[in-house]
């Protein structure tokens, strides 16, 4: 199960030997003049930002024991072992060796509305012989499966600018390929690898935002004080308060260097991998896409509803192509 648990200026990182052959011309363009809108129909577009090719360093730099006794001394608790984080070794070099687009916000429910106004699509939730997904029950103040949840209702408040979430894999990928269709380009989700590169935007710290964990309360949705005041059992919170319960609608919050929001927090996002717990030893330099095959799909970047051990820009999740879940969602990328 999941734990519970600035702006970066890229020349002088990269200066500093930290990242990348990403410049920071390269990442000027990437968040800034490089930014493309596509049209979905019906006044709704969906905006996207160029990540320039580079190279970096996939997975922890801390040993997965010193990851445990870090979460665990901050919050007091001995439940994190070393074996949930193993999967994020060893630290490699990965090199990302063409530019590619990626979705400046996770797709929300008003994209996603448009893809099936369009094309009358029935999520997973929404059919088959066991319909439903995992909403928020207000009464027991946690998630529950239930027919009446889909990505029309999560069990809590959302508008067309909130991302979309009990959609699942198979869902997502549905998205994609009405989106190349539309446009005649192959929009896809993103790798693991092209995902952690654009998250971490040339940065070396524990989180994009830096090495404490109250620190992505700045660039992002996660489980703070408004959070525990809704459920005060919830253990893993920070002391900030960014007055948002449940997800807060897209780009609420300071992108990273390269012009991403979100890529901490609000809902975990979805890749196109399978998973692998130790694929890092054997994986490729060069643009790696994962196993082969496997049972379950990389999901990344926390959520509002995950804990601040799932917030690091090296933590991976494995989820089920089928599962759907009120704290996850996707973002869509495409080649160059």
């Amino acid at each position: 199960m999941f734990r519970q648990v600035w702006t970066v200026v890229l020349a002088v990182l990269a200066a500093l030997g930290s990242l990348t052959h990403a410049t920071a011309q390269e990442s000027k363009q990437a968040g800034g003049d490089k930014r493309i809108a596509i049209d979905l129909g019906g006044g709704v577009k969906l905006k996207m930002v160029l990540i320039p090719a580079g190279e970096f360093k996939m997975g922890s730099r801390e040993s997965a024991e010193d990851e445990a006794a870090f979460f665990n001394n901050r919050w007091g608790t001995d439940e994190l072992k070393a074996d949930d984080f193993k999967d994020e070794h060893p630290q490699h070099r990965v090199r990302i060796t063409r530019p590619f687009y990626l979705g400046a916000y996770h797709v929300a429910r008003g994209q996603f509305r448009q893809f099936v106004t369009d094309t009358s699509y029935k999520t997973d939730a929404e059919k088959g012989e066991k319909p439903g997904a995992w909403g928020w029950d207000p009464d027991r103040k946690g998630f529950e499966f239930n027919e009446k949840y889909s990505w029309r209702n999560a069990g809590f408040e959302q508008t067309d600018e909130h991302p979309v979430v009990c959609v699942n894999w198979n869902d997502a990928v549905a998205f994609c390929k009405w989106l190349s269709k539309k446009e005649g380009k192959a929009y896809r989700l993103p790798t693991e690898a092209e995902w952690e590169y654009a998250c971490r935007s040339g940065t070396t710290t524990r989180y994009y935002s830096g090495d404490d964990p109250e620190t992505p309360a700045k660039v992002g949705n996660l489980p703070d004080a408004t959070f525990k005041a809704k459920s005060p059992g919830a253990k893993y919170t920070i002391k900030a308060s960014d007055g948002y319960v449940f997800t807060a609608p897209v780009g609420s919050f300071k992108p990273n260097a390269f012009g991403l929001y979100d890529m901490r927090g609000n809902t975990g996002q979805l890749c196109a991998d399978w998973y692998g717990a130790e694929y890092y030893a054997a994986s490729p330099a060069d643009d790696p896409t994962g196993p082969d095959s496997g049972n379950d799909r990389v999901l990344r970047g926390g959520s509002w509803g995950l804990g601040p051990s799932d917030y690091p820009s090296a933590t991976r999740r494995m989820i089920p192509p089928v599962s759907r879940y009120g704290y996850v969602g996707f973002r869509v990328a495409r080649t160059q």
